[in-house]
């Protein structure tokens, strides 16, 4: 049995999820991995921002932040996160670099 939360305990919507499902493997690779973590998989909270782990295969640290500043401004002009606000940590799956952020992303988190 797993330790993971259900998926039915996010507050984010469908389209949401969909939107954000697509852009990151538009913009990270279809082997990229996300995770939704914080206030946002805690039913029992209001509110929050949405905070995102991804996980990818790309290398090139540069690509990597420009990739991510266009996902973003993009999912802040679209429709369903429009004007909310989203961190989003990118971590390159053959790193060595290792921060706590990753770990409780991933244990506190639901993998999306």
């Amino acid at each position: 049995m797993s330790d993971h939360k259900p998926m039915d305990c996010m507050r984010i919507t469908a389209d949401q999820l969909k939107i954000m499902k697509d852009l990151t493997r538009s913009y990270f690779g279809e082997d990229a991995r996300l995770w939704l973590f914080g206030s946002r998989v805690d039913d029992e909270k209001k509110g929050g921002d949405y905070d995102f782990l991804i996980e990818t295969s790309l290398t090139n640290p540069d690509e990597i932040i420009s990739r991510k500043i266009d996902m973003i401004t993009l999912l802040q002009s679209s429709e369903p996160l429009e004007d909310e606000k989203i961190d989003i940590i990118v971590k390159r799956q053959q790193s060595s670099f290792d921060m706590p952020i990753y770990h409780i992303a991933k244990q506190e988190g639901i993998q999306i």
